[in-house]
């Protein structure tokens, strides 16, 4: 069984949150981030994710919320963080991973199809832009993503 760290950042600016699209998921939008390396901590590995991605540096103000999922393959922890960005101008997608990264309004969001966005980034959105989490989803299964059942914890 693999275990894995990733990290997700969840980036606000004048009510917005940053959005990336994926070269490798046509449709798809969803928050910024990546795995963290052995040598790093979680919240460095999410600033660099998020800078590497859209050259936006950031700051963290706290621990979001966490996804826990296990299956047959791997044990898998996504820490999400939200952040404050320090460079206030537009992101810059790599063109490599990255094609395509704005920063969206909760209406934006809302518009967007089960197929175009992972119900877990529609989550933290409304968390932070709405700000009515619920508490704990549990075995709450988001089959854009996985088809897997998993735990999703939102502290309020």
């Amino acid at each position: 069984m693999r275990f894995s760290l990733g990290t997700g950042g969840a980036v606000l600016l004048n009510n917005r949150l940053l959005m990336v699209h994926h070269t490798y998921e046509p449709k798809v939008w969803r928050i910024p981030g990546g795995y963290v390396k052995p040598e790093e901590a979680a919240h460095d590995a999410c600033i660099r994710e998020i800078f590497e991605e859209t050259q936006i540096r950031t700051k963290v103000d706290g621990l979001l919320g966490v996804r826990h999922r296990i299956n047959k393959k791997d044990n898998s922890t996504y820490l999400i963080f939200q952040l404050t960005p320090i460079d206030f101008h537009n992101p810059i997608p790599d063109q490599r991973e990255i094609d395509d990264a704005r920063y969206f309004l909760l209406s934006e969001i809302e518009e967007f199809s089960k197929d175009q966005m992972p119900e877990l980034n529609r989550l933290v959105a409304r968390r932070l832009l709405s700000g009515t989490p619920p508490t704990l989803l549990s075995n709450f299964g988001d089959v854009n993503y996985t088809n897997q059942p998993y735990d999703l914890y939102l502290p309020n």
